[in-house]
């Protein structure tokens, strides 16, 4: 089927600076010295408010991560007089600067919600690893508590979870060799997660995890850090699921098998948001996983596949894997095989009974898009040239123009057609997105940028 494109007013143009110099994308901890910038606060905003759909406004300087939650953008760059960043809200559609703070060398934005900011810092020089969460008001950037010697798991409503970290210890991990055809689980030890306010502080629930029993931990939103619960998997096969947000248990199930787990997995939804039915479980020293029915814990069927064959729910009756030979389809309760793609090799989200799949196997490049009937494996549409910047309840998708320039739209699942609301300048890369509401921010290669959504009919 050809593609379809639907073009939308973009509005004024605008005309964009040189482009930056390639810079190295930077993870983890932050660099504790910043190159000394001569933009000012003032001059952030290089592009002024915009009506309708397109381009906000641009902040041009060196963001190292952003989040948009409750009508605030927050963001964190380099400062060029302290080694720490600066933290910064500003409001999400007309770039206005609510408040900033300097932060220390080792603290990262790691998420913010309608009401809080959470900055983590992690330092790993010394003889042992120490940690601290600092907890700022979102409207403010006032601090309103810190915790020492936790790690953050995620949040939940008005709930922070945290795993406790009593000992400044140094913690060494070994991982699999990633050669290995077999299971390999890491140590196991007594693990306790706690449940805080996300304005006090106070404890409001305790789970002590005991010795040898395997987490994991489910994800409403992943990016963001919303937890949907986390389940415990004991040695007995007993399956413990917690609601993240009381700390009460909501159901407990036992599988068909004991021993050791080297991982497994229960924390899909599918399109209807319920909850999985399906566990995986990575038992040690196999070279191979089975798939279990929850609500029973019988066995449904062996997948000969160790926990690095990438076996996930891709649809409410299907499991998929994926490698560099394409992808594949199977029966959720029989294992039985569906279908098979030779071009496109994993799911990238989900849409009804279609399935939004990309073309390589490699996250940071997902490679173009193309619509899946998940019940057949036809392909419905081909999106040549577009690659995917968010899932979920708005698919959107950008697209090269040249080598500085990108096309932004939205992709109707239904029909397999994109409107285009937006040109990006200076497009040098795969961006970084996030979606509040009406609009959109993404930063490539350091510089930030804030488009208003299309409306919705």
């Amino acid at each position: 089927m050809a593609e379809t494109v639907i073009e939308l007013d973009l509005s004024v143009p605008w005309q964009p600076p040189e482009p930056p110099e390639p810079r190295r994308r930077l993870q983890g901890r932050w660099v504790a010295v910043a190159t000394a910038l001569t933009v000012t606060l003032g001059l952030l905003v290089s592009a002024g408010p915009r009506s309708g759909a397109g381009l906000l406004y641009t902040i041009e300087q060196q963001v190292l991560r952003a989040q948009t939650a409750g009508g605030r953008l927050f963001f964190a760059r380099y400062q060029g007089t302290d080694p720490g960043p600066m933290i910064e809200a500003h409001d999400l559609i007309d770039g206005e600067l609510l408040w900033h703070r300097s932060a220390e060398a080792q603290q990262q934005l790691v998420t913010a919600g309608d009401d809080v900011v959470l900055l983590m810092s992690e330092d790993r020089t010394g003889a042992g690893d120490s940690s601290a969460l600092v907890v700022l008001d979102a409207a403010t950037g006032q601090e309103l508590w810190k915790r020492s010697h936790v790690t953050f798991t995620g949040t939940t409503g008005d709930v922070v979870v945290v795993e406790d970290v009593p000992d400044e210890r140094r913690v060494e991990v070994v991982w699999p060799d990633s050669e290995s055809d077999v299971n390999r689980a890491f140590a196991q030890p007594e693990r306790r997660f706690l449940g805080l306010s996300a304005r006090t502080g106070g404890q409001i629930w305790a789970v002590t995890v005991p010795q040898g029993s395997d987490v994991n931990v489910s994800y409403s939103n992943t990016y963001q850090s919303r937890l949907d619960r986390f389940d415990v998997l004991g040695r007995d096969g007993r399956l413990t699921r917690w609601d993240a947000r009381t700390g009460r248990v909501r159901a407990t199930h036992q599988l068909a098998w004991s021993g050791v787990s080297a991982m497994f997995d229960a924390g899909w939804h599918d399109e209807t948001g319920r909850a999985a039915d399906r566990v995986v479980v990575y038992p040690e020293g196999s070279p191979a996983s089975q798939v279990y029915e929850l609500p029973t814990g019988r066995l449904l069927f062996h997948w000969p596949g160790a926990q690095g064959s990438g076996l996930f729910r891709c649809a409410v009756d299907l499991f998929c894997s994926g490698d560099s030979g394409g992808m594949d389809a199977y029966d959720s309760t029989t294992g039985q095989h569906r279908w098979h793609l030779d071009e496109q090799t994993h799911a990238l989200g989900m849409a009804g009974r279609r399935l939004i799949t990309g073309s390589r196997f490699d996250p940071s490049d997902p490679g173009p898009v193309a619509l899946v009937d998940s019940r057949t494996g036809t392909v419905f549409k081909q999106l040549t040239g577009w690659h995917v910047l968010t899932t979920g309840r708005r698919p959107l998708l950008w697209r090269l123009v040249d080598m500085r320039t990108a096309m932004l739209g939205e992709l109707d699942p239904a029909t397999g057609v994109v409107a285009v609301f937006a040109r990006a300048e200076n497009w040098f890369g795969n961006p970084e997105c996030s979606v509040d509401g009406e609009a959109l921010a993404c930063i490539v290669v350091g510089g930030l940028s804030v488009w208003r959504l299309p409306s919705r009919h």
